[in-house]
């Protein structure tokens, strides 16, 4: 069974959550995976343009000094993607991170300019630059997520360290629909789509599903809800696909894995608008095993997800990622 660390954030401490979030690091050990003078990958999520719901800079912040006054060698982390956002191509990715606050340590886009730099190992398109590094935190938010049921470290891993190539592979079971009843024609879509799969055609708007590569951008921006997947077998194909990319983004490496259980939103941190939170802030949880810590995350707001998205399941992910050897779903909370 998992050590799952939790610092419980609806209590009250004499001390900040910084400093708390501190105490929680040093307590479960995680920088024992730091080696002096190595370079220590910290792979995170830096928010889409307009959304203000990710992990907050000042967390990272710590985590990356606490790294440093260890030996370490911080740097910070996350790939292109692939939707038509801020964050497609890395120059702009960037200059996003450094809008967002991530100004404080090197950031370094894992797959190149493009998206297109990547080793194949087992089958998966893993951006090339985990295939270097040896050590490895992660920093998640813990949130809902339309095609998963909620995302975490799983999903921070599986989609997060895939190149391009390997996120169009996940997503290539999901294509969405536009329900033309609630469609108001606005055209939102259609200019925001990389690939040119949106069109208007006698008046109404229709994609063509065999351009379209599933990222889920047009969903993401249509204020009408207009636009909709088809889960089920779609849904365990995306969370099998990010299991079995979490498994060999992570082989052989020193890893540790944080999760922050705030600011708890309906949708992932790519999309670029506020919504009402879903649960009250819960608190920081962090483990050496990544499904141990989904696992527990999930447990402590099992009913706000299940509700979000009934027609998902959301543990397709956590049973894959134990058949993968990522490892275990049974886990026991240590409180800070």
């Amino acid at each position: 069974m998992a050590d799952v660390y939790f610092l419980d954030l609806t209590k009250s401490y004499r001390k900040s959550s910084v400093l708390m979030l501190e105490k929680l690091i040093e307590v479960s050990g995680a920088l024992k995976i730091i080696n002096k003078g190595s370079a220590c990958a910290v792979k995170l999520h830096v928010g889409e343009r307009g959304n203000v719901n990710f992990v907050k800079p000042v967390y990272v912040k710590k985590l990356v000094e606490m790294i440093s006054k260890a030996g370490g060698a911080p740097f910070l982390t996350d790939t292109t993607t692939l939707y038509s956002g801020q964050r497609h191509r890395a120059d702009l990715h960037i200059a996003l991170a450094h809008e967002h606050g991530f100004d404080f340590a090197p950031f370094i886009v894992a797959d190149g300019l493009y998206g297109d730099d990547y080793v194949e190992i087992n089958g998966c398109k893993i951006a090339s630059l985990f295939s270097h590094i040896d050590t490895l935190l992660c920093v998640s938010h813990f949130k809902g997520h339309l095609n998963c049921g909620f995302g975490g470290t799983l999903k921070n891993l599986g989609m997060g360290c895939a190149s391009k190539g390997g996120k169009l592979t996940m997503h290539s079971g999901s294509k969405p629909q536009i329900d033309l009843d609630k469609c108001t024609r606005c055209k939102r879509c259609l200019e925001y789509c990389l690939y040119n799969a949106i069109t208007e055609k006698s008046g109404d708007i229709v994609i063509d599903q065999n351009v379209c590569t599933g990222c889920g951008g047009c969903m993401a921006i249509c204020s009408e809800r207009a636009i909709k997947f088809q889960w089920d077998a779609a849904s365990s194909d995306l969370q099998k696909g990010i299991a079995k990319y979490t498994a060999n983004a992570i082989k052989g490496k020193r890893a540790f894995y944080v999760n922050f259980l705030i600011d708890i939103t309906p949708n992932c941190d790519c999309f670029n608008t506020s919504e009402p939170m879903i649960a009250p802030d819960v608190g920081i949880l962090a483990s050496f095993d990544p499904v141990s810590l989904d696992k527990a995350c999930y447990d402590l707001i099992k009913d706000p997800i299940d509700n979000l998205h009934p027609d998902v399941d959301s543990q397709v992910q956590i049973e894959f990622a134990e058949k993968y050897k990522v490892g275990e779903s049974s886990y026991e909370i240590k409180s800070i």
